[in-house]
């Protein structure tokens, strides 16, 4: 009896376990494409661009990018886990659904080409795929992917063909401390940019602008 007891509970667990998952499947919202793009019209285009391809390059290309990573790093700004003069107050206006429609939308649009810095591109891919192994730091392709797709199950970004500009201010940012969040993903980036130089980042920066592989 006692044996069929707890196989009983076992049973009773797995059911437990998969009723929760399926609930908190059915609490996500789904994205409107065609919605995201209206809010993207009023809130967004002006520092990212219509089609998320920002022509300002402080502000990140976010066409092409996973709808997953976006929702969470608006969220992120909402809950204050991630600060930002600017986007901190642009996040805590939107509704959850919104934040679902906007990233539905840009996941959907394609990231522009951006130009290759050829004086710093030999570097860059050399970090990027290699690492730097005198300071334990793997390459960035480990967690990006060979052509900067990034990990959507992950929540790893989308990186190819992102600013070059953008890509120093994240990972000075990370060089100089500045966490986003206190997560598993918080500690690494800060990991990462604290082992790279300034000439390496640059270097980095260089080579993701030229990574225009599109998903």
């Amino acid at each position: 009896m006692s044996h069929l007891w707890r196989a009983g509970l076992v049973v009773l667990a797995v059911g437990v376990a998969s009723m929760a998952q399926a609930a908190q499947a059915a609490d996500k919202l789904v994205g409107n494409a065609a919605a995201g793009q209206s809010e993207v019209m009023m809130v967004c285009a002006a520092c990212h661009g219509a089609d998320g391809n920002s022509t300002n390059p402080q502000y990140p290309k976010l066409a092409g990018q996973h709808a997953d990573y976006i929702e969470h790093q608006l969220e992120s700004f909402q809950k204050g886990r991630r600060t930002n003069s600017i986007m901190s107050g642009m996040a805590a206006m939107l509704t959850q659904q919104q934040i679902a429609d906007v990233a539905a939308y840009f996941s959907q649009q394609k990231t522009a080409p951006g130009p290759v810095d050829t004086d710093q591109v030999a570097l860059g891919k050399s970090i990027y795929e290699h690492g730097v192994p005198a300071v334990g730091l793997p390459g960035c392709q480990s967690c990006h992917g060979a052509k900067g797709l990034g990990d959507a199950a992950k929540l790893v970004p989308h990186i190819a063909g992102q600013h070059a500009q953008y890509v120093v201010q994240v990972l000075t940012g990370w060089h100089n401390g500045q966490a986003w969040g206190d997560g598993p993903h918080a500690k690494l980036a800060l990991s990462v940019g604290q082992k790279l130089t300034v000439a390496q980042i640059h270097a980095i920066a260089a080579y993701v602008q030229g990574l225009n592989a599109v998903r």
